[in-house]
């Protein structure tokens, strides 16, 4: 898929693509792009509705959401992906930006639903016992996953500004994808060896992050708090931003992130194309994905 600005879709043919509108008909009677169709990612039945278009693989197609996290747009351009559908653009910055550009029908102000914007409770959470996150990475050969254990974590919110830490038990690392016949024990050695996070020395890594404002619109189903932090790992401190989700259920908070770090940050180069030529099949991407739903209370 590729991203679109608002821009360019008003220089396009307007019989050139198909442009979705991919929120649920609420949003869409209150505020949309002219000539744009409506078929909720939320729906159960997103899939047979795309189908009804009868619309080729060839065939250019727009999605839109509402803000910059583009979450929802992203869902929906997946799923087109999965069935066929190689030409997917979606609109950079949703419909909230394009209002000065694009021919909307509807109101700017019809847009915020404060029933949906995230409304904290002033107070300290602490992380459930057994919480972990999980993790991925991949080589040449194989993607890898497995799950890191946390030790503790707190979110303190103070007039919606949060601030609050996590700390991971590096010892914790686990595989998950092979069996112990294929090798399990020997990556989780290896991972936890000086060739990557040498445990021995740093058990923990921590992140910490001070006196975060919510975004501008905060809904609750979208990213509403961009987290800016320092991740510190092996004794190495680096900044790290998280693009977070941040729910409160029955007094307890929920966070769900999926975050994408650089392993060479923190001195991790086992195996990296950035120090090493001539890997060939022994390469080791330095890309790790961390998928995270925190449970607080």
């Amino acid at each position: 898929m590729k991203t679109l600005n608002k821009n360019e879709l008003k220089n396009w043919p307007k019989n050139s693509y198909t442009l979705l509108h991919v929120l649920p008909e609420e949003h869409y009677q209150h505020v949309h792009i002219k000539d744009s169709i409506n078929i909720c990612v939320f729906e159960v039945n997103f899939i047979e509705k795309i189908k009804e278009l009868n619309l080729t693989s060839k065939e250019k197609i727009v999605l839109y959401g509402d803000s910059d996290g583009e979450v929802d747009a992203r869902a929906a351009a997946s799923k087109l992906r999965k069935l066929g559908f190689e030409e997917l653009y979606i609109l950079e910055d949703g419909i909230s930006a394009s209002f000065d550009t694009l021919d909307i029908e509807g109101n700017k102000e019809d847009i915020l639903d404060t029933n949906q914007l995230v409304n904290l409770n002033d107070g300290r959470y602490f992380l459930k016992a057994n919480s972990s996150i999980e993790w991925s990475g991949a080589n040449v050969n194989i993607k890898h996953s497995g799950t890191i254990s946390i030790k503790s974590g707190n979110i303190e919110v103070n007039d919606s500004l949060i601030s609050g830490e996590f700390i991971l038990d590096m010892n914790s690392i686990k595989n998950t994808n092979l069996s112990v016949e294929d090798g399990s024990s020997y990556l989780e050695a290896h991972l936890k060896s000086d060739d990557f996070f040498s445990t021995k020395l740093f058990p923990e890594a921590k992140y910490i992050f001070k006196e975060i404002k919510p975004v501008e619109i905060p809904y609750q189903t979208d990213v509403n708090y961009i987290l800016d932090g320092e991740l510190t790992i092996k004794g190495i401190r680096v900044y790290q931003k998280i693009r977070s989700v941040i729910s409160s259920i029955d007094n307890e908070l929920v966070l769900t992130a999926r975050v994408e770090i650089d392993k060479t940050d923190w001195g991790v180069i086992y195996g990296s194309s950035k120090f090493f030529k001539y890997l060939g099949m022994h390469k080791i991407f330095d890309n790790i994905y961390l998928y995270m739903r925190l449970e607080l209370r």
